[in-house]
């Protein structure tokens, strides 16, 4: 409907003027020529209501005002006017809450279009309002007027017994005037509404006063539908009470909306299942039902393993149809008045409430590990998914929600780091170990700040002369008042949190530092090996950080050599061969550590110049005991040595480990047999040899 030049008259609880202006120019471009008063208080709204007004458009909240209020200072000035909320971001409960209590409409202000729409839909309405509250008026004096009545209204006798149903009535409900009569006033409802309800509208209206409520009713042909009701009495000239007037509203498109909008707060749009909302709510009532009991109550959540693989290869729809299937085979795994959610993304929920011990808890595990093991059809191709589960029970594992999500969550990655498919409880140990590497991490957080950090040099060997060719540098960490620590303890975490990159580039620069400061003494000590980690060289700026380190401390790239796994040589990514092929054009060597636990890909070692390759200790520490290991070593220097490279042996410790080494020719050893890790001044000072 075109309104050009209308004038509407609008009062705008609303404290952005940009938000004012944009709402102003949405009127406008609907035709309407818009007088818009802005208010921001109570009492600026009071003073404005004084004046005539065509609709009344509130934000949800405002710094010291908001929509409920609004609402409530309308309806306490005796004025019904189209009240319609429009904010950017309102909660699907509140929505329904000040629907419930009276506002009209409420729209997104990102979606001003149905602005027009809106307004003209609740000017109608309000008109409609008016002269329903003006038929009402009339029902109490003229039996007539209620004929016209837009609203079933019903007449009963001092009993309740039905006496007079008008027109409305018959077309809403089926029923004629003649099956109407002599029933009671409430026949039509449906037999979930609880007698409770009736007990207290007959109470108010008995009592004299108007009682207001929503029934679900049944027509006469079955179908279903809400109304609001008015109960009033109709009293005599003398004050007694002679009848009783309902007056009934259909509101069963409102209804609808306020439970679409219900759903979509509590529900999972792809799966139908309850969601993370709904499902802390149940975990609420599963809880309450094992303390009021004295049992247990589980708490299972499931996980796929590698999904993102899935969406990655097949898209988001196919995705989606494979989180479908799954919804629906977990439903299959649980019992009346337990309860599935999906939390979001590929991961599920179950809620066990009232069990006597764990064993319930793992049979409904089972069930949807083995049921997982099934393929699953996406576009006439079969695939397998696998799920990991984490199982935890209350009282014994958590006394609150939070407490056993988290739990829960702990044991699933646990039962995911033991090669998924399965299932694992939460234990105690799981939380011990947690809180350790918590605080380890925060620890090592500033670590290097601090001065806790520092870098003890093992001789590298030439095993046929004897005499040192370099060191390793290898990283130490003192934090005060406890035992120095070793790499093992804190460099897995750090590669976890996301710290190993900052540690790296410290050993480096120290390192760098270190070598100077020997080298200007006169000391020479050949190169220095330093350990890189996978996650270095994806830095972009890695290989521009060695150089500028080499620079800055004098240093040739023959001084420096850098250790990396084999896992590097898998990661195509084009950073990571991109700081390798600098570092190569830079001369530095690169040396492949740990060789024989990883890939061993001969392709792989072709790809870049690499100097070194290092047996790991675990091969060389039972190589000269036993056969297997043994022939394993001297496969590894023969195609070393194929490949001109020379060959390192990690961890020798023992006489005969260095005499197996030597017969086959490996060129250099390190090991506690040639020295210890130590600083740098005691390695120089013992080992090497000053110029």
């Amino acid at each position: 409907m075109l309104h050009t030049g209308e004038p509407l008259r609008v009062l705008l609880v609303e404290d952005s003027r940009d938000d004012a202006d944009l709402i102003e120019m949405a009127l406008e471009r609907g035709g309407f020529a818009p007088n818009v008063r802005r208010v921001e208080t109570a009492a600026e709204m009071l003073e404005a209501l004084d004046s005539v007004w065509d609709v009344v458009l509130s934000d949800f909240n405002l710094p010291m005002f908001s929509a409920a209020m609004a609402l409530d200072t309308l309806r306490a000035s005796g004025k019904d006017l189209p009240f319609i909320i429009l904010s950017g971001a309102v909660q699907a409960e509140d929505a329904v809450s000040l629907l419930k209590r009276g506002a009209h409409d409420f729209l997104n202000k990102d979606s001003l279009a149905r602005l027009i729409p809106a307004i003209e839909r609740e000017r109608r309405e309000a008109g409609e309002r008016v002269q329903r509250r003006r038929a009402e008026e009339r029902v109490r004096i003229l039996s007539m007027a209620v004929e016209q009545s837009p609203v079933s209204v019903v007449i009963t006798d001092q009993g309740g017994t039905i006496q007079y149903v008008n027109p409305k009535f018959q077309d809403a409900t089926g029923y004629t005037f003649m099956e109407a009569v002599g029933q009671p006033l409430d026949f039509t409802a449906t037999q979930d509404t609880g007698a409770e309800t009736f007990s207290a509208m007959w109470a108010d209206a008995k009592a004299g006063a108007e009682w207001h409520g929503e029934f679900c009713n049944r027509r006469r042909d079955g179908s279903q539908f809400w109304e609001h009701v008015t109960v009033s009495p109709l009293t005599n000239p003398e004050g007694g009470i002679t009848n009783f007037i309902a007056i009934k509203e259909d509101i069963t498109v409102r209804r609808s909306y306020e439970e679409r909008l219900l759903r979509q707060a509590n529900f999972d749009d792809l799966t139908g299942l309850p969601n993370r909302v709904l499902m802390l709510d149940r975990l609420d009532q599963a809880i309450a039902v094992a303390k009021r009991t004295g049992m247990l109550s589980a708490l299972l959540c499931i996980d796929l393993d590698r999904f993102k693989d899935i969406n990655d290869s097949l898209g988001h729809e196919a995705g989606d149809r494979i989180l479908k299937v799954v919804g629906e085979r977990l439903g299959g795994c649980v019992r009346e008045g337990d309860s599935l959610a999906r939390m979001g993304g590929d991961e599920f929920v179950i809620i066990l409430p009232g069990i006597e011990d764990g064993e319930s808890a793992r049979m409904v595990a089972e069930r949807v590990v083995e049921i997982m093991s099934h393929p699953m059809d996406v576009e006439g191709q079969d695939y397998f998914i696998t799920a990991s589960i984490g199982i935890t029970l209350y009282p014994n594992d958590g006394t609150d929600r939070q407490v056993l999500l988290k739990n829960a969550d702990l044991a699933m990655y646990k039962a995911k780091e033991l090669g998924r498919n399965r299932y694992g409880f939460f234990t105690a140990e799981f939380n011990r170990r947690l809180q350790e590497r918590l605080a380890l991490e925060g620890q090592l957080r500033g670590a290097a700040v601090r001065q806790e950090l520092l870098l003890h040099y093992q001789p590298i060997v030439n095993l046929k002369t004897g005499q040192p060719v370099g060191v390793e540098a290898l990283l130490r960490w003192q934090p005060p008042g406890e035992k120095l620590r070793m790499p093992g303890d804190f460099i897995p975490i750090a590669e976890e949190v996301g710290l190993i990159c900052g540690l790296g580039q410290w050993v480096v620069e120290t390192a760098c530092s270190e070598l100077k400061g020997m080298l200007r003494n006169g000391i020479v000590l050949g190169r220095v090996a330093v350990n890189v980690s996978p996650r270095q060289l994806r830095e972009e700026g890695f290989g521009r950080m060695v150089k500028h380190m080499l620079s800055v401390n004098g240093l040739t790239p023959e001084h420096l050599e850098l250790e990396i796994t084999e896992s590097v040589l898998m990661d195509d990514t084009s950073v990571t061969s991109a700081n390798l092929q600098m570092l190569c054009d830079l001369g530095i060597r690169l040396s492949i550590d740990d060789f024989g636990t990883g890939y061993s890909s001969l392709g792989y070692l072709q790809r870049y110049p690499f100097s070194t390759l290092k047996i790991d200790r675990s091969f060389v520490s039972v190589a000269p005991d036993n056969r297997g290991a043994g022939r394993l070593v001297e496969t590894m220097i023969t195609m070393a040595h194929g490949l001109g490279l020379e060959v390192i042996a990690e961890g020798v410790e023992t006489e005969e480990q260095a005499e197996f080494l030597r017969a086959r020719n490996c060129d250099q050893v390190q090991g506690f047999l040639f020295g210890r890790p130590k600083p740098l001044t005691d390695v120089a000072g013992k080992l090497l040899v000053a110029v």
